[in-house]
């Protein structure tokens, strides 16, 4: 496990944003005894109307932080830098201002901290997230690149962002990659690529057994809340974005109106058509400690992605996490889910139909609920813990830390 080492991580989501694997692994990184500068996203694109209040969000933070070198720290040896910069990508005035005026507010955050010849560990492929590296980059320093999407389909200027991301991987020491067809896109430019899929905590889905030890201060909320809908219970847990199949969701709930169809998570994109339905229930975000209690009270639990370009390359988190807690899970048929259920054999896939849908379903609700089951899909989840995963990322990258100073 990497250790003793200074770290410039440039993340692709806020820090209070909803939890993925780019805080889990500040989070570990920092526990493992390194110092972790989280730089909070600086974007793909030029925001809209829909990120005014993360815009605001940010502003405030970064006012606030003036007098403090623009960080706060949020964990031993952990801390947080909201940027102030202009979007990625524009005019070479924009670029310019960036550069000369803005990002040196960043550097001074980390001369704050007395960082040195630190690694480098970036989400975002941009001109602007390259110019972070340069500033930042000493002849001892190594260059992380962990790609968790398929940036060129969220932008509105694809040919710049894949030559961006092409200068980015052709210049760094190791390369992550979400899934096989983002390393195989990547593979193009380096030969150092690794895939490396969104792990798991396995200590946040403890067993059956162990889920009394769960600490919280209220542990009936979930234990209320869901026996009172009727059975089945049918369970989704993330955010509800735009890449989720929401006409299946509804066509699949009116065909069978006495099973709960229940989610629990942040809405992320107008949830209208699943409302003031009788049998749907949207419960919103939970604290994170409260997620396996919900867990635990599904029969079945659905990942009801959209087939699109972009969810090509999409690995499901949540999908780890129902393993974790021993539940059957049923998914659309995306090619990442797939080939993870091609090594396993764990999962049932499933076209976006409603008919489909139903029928996997109805088939994962029969399938055995005893010890042997159960365990086996903790032990598929097993193979994905974070603290596994990131041994292995360590690994790669104090190897090549080594050739290099070879």
């Amino acid at each position: 496990m990497l250790s003793g080492r200074d770290i410039v991580y440039i993340s692709s989501i806020e820090w209070n944003f909803l939890w993925q694997q780019n805080q889990e692994i500040a989070v570990r990184l920092a526990r493992a005894g390194n110092r972790v500068l989280y730089i909070e996203n600086t974007g793909v694109r030029a925001p809209g109307l829909g990120d005014a209040g993360r815009v605001f969000a940010r502003l405030k933070s970064w006012i606030g932080k003036l007098g403090s070198s623009g960080v706060r720290e949020v964990a031993p040896n952990l801390y947080v830098c909201s940027p102030l910069v202009l979007p990625p990508f524009g005019s070479r005035i924009r670029r310019l201002i960036n550069t000369h005026l803005l990002l040196p507010l960043v550097r001074r955050a980390a001369q704050s901290l007395r960082f040195s010849d630190a690694l480098i560990w970036t989400y975002l492929p941009t001109d602007t997230a390259r110019d972070l590296i340069r500033s930042f980059k000493g002849p001892r320093s190594e260059v992380v690149y962990y790609c968790l999407a398929d940036f060129p389909q969220l932008s509105p200027n694809p040919e710049q962002v894949e030559q961006s991301e092409k200068l980015l991987v052709e210049s760094s020491d190791v390369v992550f990659a979400n899934c096989t067809k983002l390393a195989q896109r990547l593979g193009r430019w380096s030969r150092n690529v690794h895939v490396f899929p969104p792990g798991v905590d396995l200590s946040a889905f403890p067993n059956e057994d162990q889920e009394n030890k769960v600490s919280s201060d209220k542990p009936e909320e979930a234990h209320e809340l869901i026996p009172s809908f009727s059975r089945p219970v049918i369970g989704y847990m993330g955010g509800l974005h735009r890449h989720v199949d929401f006409p299946l969701i509804v066509e699949m709930a009116a065909m069978r109106p006495d099973w709960s169809w229940v989610f629990v998570g942040p809405f992320q994109a107008p949830v209208e058509t699943l409302q003031g339905r009788a049998n749907i229930h949207l419960l919103g975000p939970k604290r994170h400690e409260l997620l396996v209690r919900y867990l635990r009270s599904f029969d079945v639990c659905i990942v009801p992605y959209l087939k699109t370009a972009y969810t090509e390359t999409v690995v499901p988190v949540k999908i780890n996490e129902y393993l974790a807690v021993g539940k059957p899970v049923v998914s659309t048929d995306l090619p990442t889910v797939c080939e993870f259920n091609e090594r396993h054999h764990i999962l049932i896939t499933t076209e976006n139909d409603a008919t489909a849908f139903l029928a996997s379903i109805e088939e994962a609700l029969r399938m055995p609920k005893d010890e042997l089951t159960v365990t086996r899909r903790r032990q598929v989840a097993a193979l994905l813990d974070w603290q596994v995963l990131l041994e292995a990322m360590s690994d790669l990258v104090e190897s090549s830390a080594a050739n290099k100073k070879a």
